[in-house]
């Protein structure tokens, strides 16, 4: 069992909780709640800078793990997949992150519009996407 003063918590709020675990190179995202899409949106372009940062102080690449357990079914609507693949992608490209993991979500309609989000981005090259039902199944997939 990993140590909680190994991670470096990033950002916290309502609805999300960002850490850096270094024993994988990897930040991970804790979604606590349901969030509105601006809401969503607005927590991925701090993920970003947080990215951005961490690399900057590890002097590494960085992987993401979504852990997805409390997150609502409605949050991948086809406009935010869309808006992931055609903006967010990209920064990802730039910032050299080569694996996104998810955990699955409680709720069904979250996990078939997580497996939509993965099966239509997946086709990014350098860029692979799956997901996990145990977030140590997610860490060792990130950490291979």
């Amino acid at each position: 069992m990993e140590s909680i003063t190994q991670k470096e918590v990033l950002f916290d709020d309502q609805y999300l909780t960002l850490y850096y675990d270094p024993s994988i190179a990897c930040i991970v995202k804790e979604w606590k709640q349901a969030v509105p899409e601006n809401k969503f949106r607005e927590l991925i372009i701090h993920l970003l800078m947080k990215i951005v940062q961490t690399r900057t102080k590890y002097k590494g690449q960085v992987n993401l793990v979504a852990d997805c357990r409390r997150l609502g079914g409605d949050t991948f609507t086809q406009e935010v997949i869309n808006w992931l693949n055609t903006d967010v992608h990209k920064l990802y490209a730039m910032n050299k992150i080569t694996r996104k993991a998810f955990i699955a979500s409680k709720d069904i309609t979250a996990n078939l519009s997580i497996v939509n989000y993965i099966s239509t981005s997946n086709a990014v090259d350098g860029f692979a996407m799956n997901i996990f039902e145990d977030i140590e199944d997610a860490k060792s997939w990130i950490a291979a």
